[in-house]
């Protein structure tokens, strides 16, 4: 059963009456949800990337933060961040210009540290009054922004018979065994999750402003991986990698358009399915890199390519044109050419795990493990770096950036770091 707050309904259906059609194009300077405000790490439209990085960073502000991985998220002059305090996955809200605490908010129990690190993992997500919170171990919340109010929620295990795997030796599950790292989408006003119960529970679309299931579809299990909402072949559609394979589900109610299989070790698939037109890119630490390409109008995808050796383990990459730019396994920066598969080239020095990567189409800013900033041109023909800075220890979380400014992470602190003035 879905929980709520009876006496926050005239609350809800007044917000409903008031915005009516949600505006999904974020403003300036937002960067909402995961992956920035249209989920493609791209910068807001009037934001731009610095020409130059300096010699050391120029600090607005920091604050000490708790264990987690989950990014930053901002809305107009919002912040938040998910973290750990004690047993508790805690939501913080921020004043973006000062770094300011405005409310802090215990929104589920945490996941206990198993060598992967601590903390949250799944990306709060803004919308407009409104924010979403998951933990690892699979509650989903809605919150108000105003004061952290809790409007609805939801428990996977409890109200989607998710079956938690206790035992993190068995080769079985991934978000149920490791902890749930994904986070939903809105689409208009539907909330889109990967749930990942075999009781037709897969993906499920709620009400976001009360948490009614609207529908659910499929038995597959939920990966690590967040989703994407893109039109292909005339068709919007959620599309995901689960445990097992790449799918792209119908929006308006649930019917499964076109699957992919994308076999893993350890069921790890991890990446956000990135989408240039009619193509949905994707790639795994043992299959390499595959694309699939709309067909016709009725939202169908078949295989177009597929290069065994473009391995990535955990780092989404972004699509410029018609070229891929992102870290590798192998520590590799690699440029792909999308039409083909072709690797044009890579190059060394970014650390040998993980690294975010946006852009403004211009320009590439990658955020290395260890805390190195590095501005890279978008030359699909050859390398070319522009500069390099440290701006942080060790981080495994996406920044977030706006109006110039960036919002960086590490194990202890969150600071705002201005690049361009």
């Amino acid at each position: 059963m879905i929980s709520y707050f009876p006496q926050s309904k005239r609350v809800i259906w007044t917000l409903i009456s008031v915005l009516g059609l949600i505006n999904e194009i974020a403003q300036a300077g937002d960067w909402p949800k995961w992956r920035g405000p249209s989920g493609n790490a791209f910068v807001a439209k009037d934001d731009l990337l610095p020409s130059k990085l300096g010699d050391t960073p120029k600090v607005l502000w920091k604050i000490n933060v708790s264990a987690g991985h989950s990014a930053v998220v901002i809305q107009e002059d919002l912040l938040a961040i998910s973290e750990e305090q004690g047993d508790l996955e805690i939501l913080r809200l921020i004043e973006k210009n000062t770094g300011k605490e405005i409310w802090k908010k215990a929104y589920g129990q945490t996941y206990p540290n198993d060598g992967f690190g601590a903390g949250p993992r799944c990306t709060p997500l803004f919308d407009e009054e409104l924010i979403y919170v998951q933990t690892c171990m699979g509650k989903l919340s809605c919150l108000r922004i105003k004061d952290g109010t809790e409007l609805w929620s939801t428990d996977y295990q409890k109200n989607f018979n998710v079956k938690w795997i206790k035992n993190k030796t068995q080769n079985i599950g991934a978000a149920s065994r490791r902890g749930y790292s994904g986070t939903p989408l809105v689409n208009g006003n539907h909330l889109i999750c990967q749930v990942g119960s075999k009781d037709n529970g897969g993906v499920v679309c709620f009400n976001k402003y009360t948490g009614k299931v609207i529908w659910r579809s499929l038995n597959d299990l939920a990966s690590y991986s967040s989703p994407l909402i893109a039109e292909i072949a005339g068709k919007k559609q959620f599309i995901t990698l689960t445990t097992e394979r790449l799918i792209g589900i119908d929006t308006t109610n649930g019917n499964m358009l076109w699957n992919e299989s994308v076999p893993t070790r350890a069921f790890r698939n991890v990446l956000t399915p990135v989408s240039s037109g009619n193509k949905i890119i994707v790639a795994s630490h043992s299959e390499g890199m595959i694309c699939v390409s709309g067909s016709g109008k009725s939202g169908k995808a078949i295989l177009q390519w597929k290069n065994p050796k473009l391995k990535i383990n955990l780092s989404t990459p972004v699509i410029i044109g018609q070229h891929l730019y992102g870290f590798a396994e192998k520590d590799r920066f690699i440029c792909v050419d999308i039409k083909t598969g072709k690797l044009n080239w890579e190059e060394r020095g970014f650390g040998t795990f993980y690294a975010s990567t946006l852009t403004d189409g211009k320009k590439l800013l990658v955020l290395g493990q260890l805390g190195e900033l590095v501005l890279i041109t978008t030359n699909p023909n050859k390398y070319e770096e522009i500069d390099r800075m440290q701006v942080c220890g060790k981080s495994w979380s996406f920044p977030g950036y706006s109006n110039g400014r960036l919002f960086v992470r590490d194990q202890k602190t969150l600071q705002c770091v201005q690049l361009l003035k």
